[in-house]
């Protein structure tokens, strides 16, 4: 009795811990998901306080068995390998390791920057974050093992109890959004790392339900109590889950369910012998099937068809991105770019979607790749491996059903995030990779014939080697986390104060740049060089800085060394409209105008975001209309139609006209912009000049205009959006007006107007707009009529459109039934009469019997100009 007493505080302070632990993951959960340095860092700082109150007071019999070499060496090796991307090696080594590296440093030699030693990381400051954040998931993978190590003792959850609590907060939150019709993401900016979060701990919960509800029950458990306690835990597993669904995340629902057809696999395969195992597997497999199919919402199932919608299937513009990324892969392939550098140094290899910024792959392992190099993803692939066979093995030949349970449930959270990270970033979000942290820490703490091997070794030094690489790691963060909040919070926008921290890998270059500039009078060509110049020996291979120190040597009439920053620039970010244009504003001012042009031709061809911009800076440089069109426009026809939009815009007439005769000549416009056009001039009562446009775009060779000044009189073809088409319209039951494809007087096509018989119509909704001019017109129609009841009938009214007294006439009204009958005029248009109106009628009867049924149909118009 004494005894157990003795060890009670122990227990009862290890379970204080972890409370603390949890709520310092849980805050920076649900304060910014971990994207807030403030937050983030206020959570590391509890997290290293805790540690050292765990470790320091024990001794080498109180701690958790050694870990394996194979996962002791990946853990201890991943942050020493971030660090050493770090350590400034001299230029030659970096030669030899990473040349593209070495020739971003030679770069800096002509500005006055020359260094005999560079880090492997082309912006350390990034880098250093991501240390501080590796330490972290080491801290907390190796206190969540301690922890799960002795509560497992006694076959406690405890470890797994606040990543549930959290589950099932965020999850009730996300629901709570669902229902006030806001996007599901619960705390997290993004639904895909909320669901990312859910993914990971539904295994969890789902496993802890099942093993209350299949497990070995305690003496002292009653049937019902068992019983009641596992559909409370299977409860709060349905709510996890249908948060999860309710975020609408594609790939968090394939994710998940994955993660949970590896764990339920894992377990058939475990209990099922001979055939049998390959039968469950496979009924396993055709209900994941079944509901992938019948699950998922309309809104889920619409999300997995646009990414295949657009015209190549870019997976929402993934796979496009995924392919540059092998490019930046290919640059840095040995040892990487840097931890967190991705989106800067994917500049320069971007081909696709250049009008967003990709701070993020949208692939973990790519990215992980092209920042650690082959040698670093090897580090992450051996610790994850080592991870998940310490879990396989717990789960397949644990030695009770609680530990296979727990080890199955590990198992399938980080099967989930495996796949997530297939198509997104999550492990680049603090607070997810900080959970599968946590979650491998217990995986790798039960029990299994691997650590009983090692259970059964000698004490060795090992544990207490783990014991002070925490509290180092601790000591590290407890002074790193305080700093950069006080930073955060005092000194980010402080020029002076930012270059101390600096020194500390605490910097914040933009904030900086943003102060300066701010201070001289918001001009970049104020800012001091030098200060210029130590932003860009940090972040080499940003473009946006070179950009920054050319226009700063341009305005102090540094023209070469300007145009030496710009080159730089352009090689590092050759597709990237805001570089490009920055390029072009250079060379304007040089009044180098076709390199300027070229630079945004560049642009236009890429993205539209850009048009205006453009454009006026076009007309503020003065540049020519034939020069803009020869050197400023790509080949590309979107271009074209969106700069004559732009002097439509300005109700420039002009040099409209000009540039809708350069498209003309090129190729011929899209149907839309040729309508826009016409439309723009005859709103503008350039009637004339509409007219002819339309004749030009319907093509040369056609007779409107010509032996015909109505177009498309025969009804050939589906009438388009331009004043000088059809413009049909049906009055519901009443009258259905439409194209009648088998009925014609010529062609293949004809009007046809069909009556219900319901009501007395008053019809006019059929209706044709013509240019003319002035002199003597014969008007021809056909029309055929079958059953046309009441004493008004079809016919056509023609009357001058802006003054119909001026011209005003209608032709005979069909009754009954006709063959193909020809209405026929003779017009004199009048001197100011510009624009006639045609349009099918049906006048309303004054006689009792006046609700008119039928169908009639009309063909063959044609205005022939007589003299």
């Amino acid at each position: 009795m004494l005894k157990s007493a003795s060890r009670m505080p122990s227990r009862s302070a290890r379970r204080f811990l972890l409370l603390v632990l949890a709520v310092a993951l849980a805050y920076a959960i649900f304060s910014s998901a971990g994207r807030d340095l403030i937050d983030w860092n206020l959570s590391v700082l509890v997290i290293a306080v805790v540690a050292v109150a765990y470790w320091l007071p024990k001794s080498a019999k109180d701690l958790a068995p050694s870990l394996e070499n194979w996962l002791f060496w990946p853990a201890l090796l991943l942050p020493c390998y971030v660090a050493f991307q770090l350590i400034p090696l001299p230029i030659g080594l970096l030669r030899f390791i990473s040349p593209a590296r070495a020739a971003l440093a030679d770069k800096l030699a002509p500005i006055g920057a020359a260094t005999s030693y560079a880090s492997i990381s082309v912006i350390p400051a990034n880098t250093s974050i991501y240390l501080v954040r590796t330490l972290a998931y080491l801290l907390a993978f190796l206190l969540a093992r301690e922890i799960a190590w002795r509560e497992w003792k006694h076959r406690s959850w405890l470890p797994v109890i606040p990543l549930i609590a959290i589950g099932v907060i965020e999850s009730a939150l996300g629901l709570t959004q669902s229902t006030n019709g806001a996007t599901v993401s619960g705390t997290y900016v993004n639904k895909n790392h909320f669901a990312g979060l859910l993914e990971m701990i539904l295994p969890l919960c789902l496993a802890w339900g099942l093993s209350r509800l299949l497990g070995e029950r305690r003496r002292n458990d009653s049937g019902v109590a068992h019983g009641i306690q596992a559909a409370g835990i299977l409860g709060l597993a349905a709510v996890i889950a249908a948060g999860l669904l309710a975020s609408v995340s594609k790939m968090g629902f394939v994710a998940a369910l994955g993660g949970l057809f590896v764990m339920s696999g894992l377990a058939f395969w475990t209990m099922a012998k001979g055939w049998t195992k390959w039968l469950a597997v496979a009924a396993l497999a055709a209900v994941c099937g079944f509901l992938i199919v019948f699950i998922p919402s309309d809104e889920l199932m619409k999300g997995f068809a646009s990414l295949f919608s657009d015209e190549w299937a870019t997976g929402e513009g993934r796979w496009p991105i995924w392919l540059d990324t092998f490019r930046l892969i290919a640059a840095f392939p040995a040892t990487g770019c840097g931890l967190g550098n991705y989106g800067t140094a994917f500049l320069k290899f971007q081909t696709a979607v250049v009008d967003r910024d990709f701070t993020f792959a949208h692939n973990d392992y790519l990215e992980l790749i092209s920042e650690l190099g082959v040698v670093g993803f090897a580090i992450v692939g051996l610790l994850m491996l080592a991870v998940l066979t310490k879990a396989l093995d717990a789960g397949t030949r644990g030695p009770d059903r609680a530990t296979r349970f727990l080890g199955l449930g590990s198992v399938g959270a980080i099967a989930a995030i495996a796949l997530h990270s297939l198509a997104d970033f999550n492990m680049y979000i603090p607070v997810n990779a900080l959970v599968l942290a946590w979650i491998s820490g217990i995986a790798v703490a039960l029990p299994s014939r691997l650590m009983a091997r090692t259970e059964n070794e000698p004490a060795a030094t090992r544990p207490l080697i783990l014991k002070r690489v925490a509290l180092l790691v601790s000591a590290i963060l407890i002074v790193y986390a305080p700093a950069r909040i006080w930073f955060e919070r005092s000194f980010r926008a402080n020029p002076q104060a930012e270059a101390v921290f600096c020194r500390f890998g605490i910097c914040d270059t933009d904030a900086m740049i943003a102060a300066e500039i701010h201070e001289h009078g918001g001009s970049i060509a104020k800012v001091p060089l030098s200060v210029l110049n130590q932003a860009l020996e940090r972040d080499p291979a940003e473009p946006s800085r070179w950009c920054d120190l050319g226009e700063a040597l341009n305005g102090n009439g540094r023209q070469d060394l300007a145009r030496y920053c710009f080159s730089n620039a352009l090689e590092l970010g050759p597709n990237i409209p805001p570089v490009l244009l920055r390029v072009a504003n250079f060379y304007f001012n040089l009044h180098e105008n076709r390199l300027a042009l070229a630079q945004c031709a560049r642009v236009l061809g890429e993205t539209a975001d850009y048009d205006d911009p453009i454009f006026q800076s076009y007309r503020a440089n003065k540049i020519a209309l034939n020069d803009a069109l020869a050197d400023g426009l790509p080949s590309t026809m979107r271009a074209w139609e969106a700069y004559l939009r732009y002097f439509m815009g300005l109700d420039d007439n002009a040099d409209a006209a000009t540039v809708w005769t350069s498209l003309l000549a090129r190729s011929r416009p899209s149907l839309k912009i040729a309508s826009e056009y016409v439309n723009y001039l005859y709103n503008r009562q350039r009637y004339e000049a509409a007219a002819q446009a339309w004749a030009a775009f319907v093509g040369p060779s056609g007779v409107y205009l010509k032996s015909n000044w109505l177009y498309n009189g025969d009804f050939e073809s589906e009438p388009t959006p331009t004043v000088f088409d059809w413009h049909i319209e049906s009055l519901g039951e009443d009258v259905e007006a439409a194209l009648d494809s088998t009925v014609a007087h010529t062609g293949s096509h004809s009007l046809r107007l069909r009556f219900g018989g319901k009501e007395n119509v008053n019809y006019f909704h059929a209706a044709l707009t013509a240019f003319v001019r002035p002199g003597t017109y014969r008007f021809e129609a056909f029309v055929r009529t079958q059953s046309i009841t009441t004493d008004r009938g079809v016919g056509l009214h023609l009357f001058d459109s802006e003054k119909p007294a001026r011209l005003d006439l209608k032709t005979e009204q069909l009754t009954g039934t006709n063959g193909w009958t020809k209405l026929e005029h003779v017009i004199r248009v009048p001197q100011d009469t510009q624009l006639i109106t045609i349009r099918a009628i049906r006048e309303p009867s004054l006689k009792f019997d006046n609700q008119i049924s039928g169908t009639a149909w009309i063909d063959s118009l044609r205005l022939e100009k007589l003299d």
